[in-house]
């Protein structure tokens, strides 16, 4: 970072999930004033509409995503408990591969529909811990 031996983007958490979220609804960007006049500016296309400032935020994707979950059945339905449930679906929608650890896995159809958070469709891979019951 200071060397120069890595380059540090700084990012305000409300645009960082946007950014994934964009990328995960396969949306070119968005709009935001956060950041507008400060560091975060540096290297980013702005646009003045209406007389105020925006920066275009450009969408975020991975190639992997490492999501944790409280319940997961064989199909790779997905609860969650407590803040979990913020960001883990738009991570797994904007990953190309999504792997999830659920504290437990159960069989098919014993998860309630309406508690079901990220659907099994966007879920590749599920990994049982030794610690998973």
């Amino acid at each position: 970072m200071i060397s120069g031996e890595m380059d540090v983007v700084l990012v305000p958490q409300g645009t960082l999930i946007e950014q994934i979220r964009c990328g995960g609804a396969g949306l070119g960007g968005f709009l935001t004033p956060t950041g507008v006049g400060t560091v975060v500016e540096e290297g980013k296309q702005t646009l003045t509409l209406d007389g105020k400032t925006w920066l275009l935020e450009r969408p975020l994707r991975a190639d992997l995503a490492l999501i944790r979950a409280h319940r997961c059945d064989t199909l790779g339905n997905l609860t969650y408990q407590l803040s979990a449930r913020n960001f883990n679906p738009l991570i797994a929608l904007a990953a190309d591969i999504t792997l999830v650890e659920p504290d437990e896995l159960v069989e098919t159809g014993e998860l309630q529909p309406d508690h079901i958070v990220t659907p099994g469709a966007v879920i590749d891979h599920i990994i049982v811990s030794q610690e998973s019951k």
